[in-house]
């Protein structure tokens, strides 16, 4: 099953020549990592991805982890 999670992910860098810096690969990492838990955890993941720096910006003093996970903890 994790592997079956992965494929996705090692076809995309495949394609794109992977990263070409291990910043780049880092950074990578990151986002695919918080992109599938929230795809998993989330109604709408995209949403919820998309609006986290909005709302950073608007009030920077917010718990950004907290705010874009939320319906996951509350479901809970």
């Amino acid at each position: 099953m994790a592997e079956r999670e992965l494929r996705p992910l090692v076809i995309a860098r495949k394609l794109s020549f992977g990263s070409q810096s291990d910043a780049g690969a880092g950074t990578r990492e990151i986002l695919m990592t918080v992109l599938r838990t929230l795809k998993k955890q989330s109604d709408n993941p995209a949403a919820a991805f998309q609006n986290a720096p909005e709302k950073l910006s608007a009030n920077p003093d917010l718990n950004i982890f907290q705010d874009v996970f939320q319906k996951t903890t509350e479901k809970e």
